[in-house]
């Protein structure tokens, strides 16, 4: 595909807004960045996918650096690394899958199977979260009493993780949950933050600003891990992720001080509002497929 300095402006001012929302959220802006260089700006799902998981670094680097990381805050994402790139390297080879099959026919129009799988899989994932946040905004971080994994999944060996959980965790869930997580970031080109923060929060009661900050140390390790996963397919362009560097960086810092500000309530509220509100611009773009 063609690249000129309007290209580069465009999807610079692109990374900078996805970057904003990154530091301020804890996520890596994956979810807003695919549907956008794919949907508004026309680049194919392929390389989409590949630069959104490879600019993650970038955003996900400042926004930790902007921050005070403990020792601590390392054990979780440590635990669960093993099975976040096991699911990785699955869900790349999925997406490559997808880019190799020939395109359907539907209602007398042809439509790339990789589009078709990708949009599907972010309308039903961003549809779910955002009703799950907006829900979870009316009520305040002493009340989100997250237990899922702490009391019905408590399969040996487990293991506490001081300052973040009271409670026990067990080692093969989190593996388990690290292959999920890492299969969707493979095949969607998110880094994870986008499903870990409602997780910590609604499945394990960590308080809002704790989980945001454990969840971009895990972000920067699928970060990490996708990118040499899509680079080895080939799915990378060096000038999209350059010119989402250049914004996405500095956005990032810019939305890490606005989310120490931010009352956990409100983060909530907002990350909700925004969830649908891509969800919505997706569904559009599917019905404007299968409608023909």
């Amino acid at each position: 595909m063609g690249f000129g300095w309007f290209d580069f402006f465009l999807i610079s001012t692109t990374g900078g807004l996805i970057g904003f929302l990154a530091g301020m959220f804890g996520v890596g802006g994956g979810f807003l960045l695919v549907p956008i260089l794919n949907i508004v700006l026309g680049i194919p799902m392929e390389l989409a996918v590949g630069a959104s998981a490879c600019q993650v670094l970038g955003p996900a680097t400042t926004s930790l650096l902007a921050r005070k990381i403990k020792v601590r805050d390392l054990f979780f994402p440590l635990v669960i690394t093993g099975g976040l790139l096991l699911g990785v390297i699955a869900g790349t080879g999925i997406l490559e899958h997808a880019k190799s099959s020939a395109a359907v026919m539907i209602n007398g129009r042809n439509i790339i199977v990789a589009d078709l799988v990708v949009l599907i899989a972010y309308f039903l994932m961003l549809t779910g979260l955002g009703v799950l946040s907006l829900r979870s905004a009316r009520r305040d971080d002493s009340e989100l009493n997250g237990t899922l994994f702490t009391d019905r999944f408590q399969i040996p060996p487990v293991v506490r993780f001081p300052g973040l959980v009271e409670a026990p965790l067990s080692i093969p869930v989190i593996a388990w949950f690290g292959l999920g997580l890492g299969l969707v970031s493979g095949l969607l080109g998110i880094s994870g933050g986008i499903l870990l923060f409602p997780i910590l929060i609604f499945g394990l009661g960590i308080p809002t600003h704790r989980a945001i900050t454990c969840s971009l140390v895990i972000v920067w390790v699928v970060a990490f891990q996708s990118t040499i996963a899509h680079a080895w397919h080939g799915n990378i362009s060096i000038m999209i992720v350059i010119a989402l560097l250049f914004g996405g960086t500095v956005g990032a810092r810019l939305g890490s001080d606005l989310n120490a500000r931010l009352k956990g309530l409100q983060l909530r509220r907002q990350f909700g509002w925004l969830l649908i509100s891509v969800a919505l611009m997706i569904g559009m773009r599917l019905v404007f497929l299968l409608a023909g």
